[in-house]
């Protein structure tokens, strides 16, 4: 790691005692900043309220992410408006933040591609965890990014509510295949971003989803998204 990178990552994670181990002012954060030693990627975004989106309080199933960014390739990205944690970090950014930690793909697709193989192919590569954290009342609180979100499935025929609990894998394919969707983490598994939930086939089928915003910081909010490897990435 270079003097400056690692200056830069000092002044962007100071060490708080009230602070996760590796936690920012989310205010400090610009663009993404890629933490090899640690083997985390962090950028700061902004909390939204995207109601009338499919899922936000509300049951329902859609491809997009809930955390995602304004801009992709440098141009304003297709599903900015879905996005309950927005930042404006480039998704290529984002991409080459998680390449740059060691986290390797198997197996990506295009979006036209997925619809041809929808149901019978899944998308592969590294699993990864995904957290928010931000200051609340004066202390660092951090979540899974799921814990935000319930699910509905059907168990000897009858509906259960049960918290959230997707697989997530990097696949890269959103910026691989240029799709400027801004999706960071889709909550099924879905092309157009850069993870995905993998226990089902590509988009088919969808997880019934329902996106608490009750259960978010208040809109407006300044946090962090972090994304690390969920295990020891694969060697070169």
């Amino acid at each position: 790691m270079s003097t400056l990178l690692a200056l830069v990552l000092l002044a962007a994670f100071p060490q708080q005692q009230d602070a996760p181990p590796v936690a920012a002012d989310a205010a400090a954060i610009r663009g993404v900043v890629i933490d090899t030693k640690n083997g985390e990627v962090a950028f700061g975004a902004t909390v939204e309220h995207p109601t009338g989106k499919p899922c936000i309080d509300a049951w329902g199933q859609r491809p997009q992410a809930f955390v995602g960014t304004r801009v992709a390739g440098g141009k304003p990205s297709e599903f900015a408006d879905h996005f309950v944690f927005l930042t404006d970090a480039d998704a290529e950014d984002v991409y080459r933040g998680l390449a740059e930690v060691g986290l390797q793909i198997d197996k990506h697709v295009s979006r036209a591609e997925g619809k041809k193989v929808a149901g019978r192919a899944f998308l592969k590569g590294d699993p990864v965890a995904i957290v928010v954290t931000w200051k609340e009342n004066g202390k660092w609180v951090e979540k899974p990014y799921e814990s935000f979100v319930k699910e509905k499935v059907i168990v000897d025929g009858k509906e259960v509510v049960k918290p959230w609990t997707p697989k997530w894998v990097f696949h890269g394919s959103g910026v691989i295949h240029k799709e400027a969707t801004g999706c960071i983490a889709c909550p099924c598994d879905c092309p157009g971003g850069l993870i995905a939930d993998v226990r089902n086939p590509i988009l088919d089928p969808m997880p019934t989803v329902f996106f608490d915003l009750k259960s978010a910081p208040p809109k407006g909010t300044k946090v962090i998204v972090k994304i690390r490897p969920d295990y020891q990435p694969k060697k070169p």
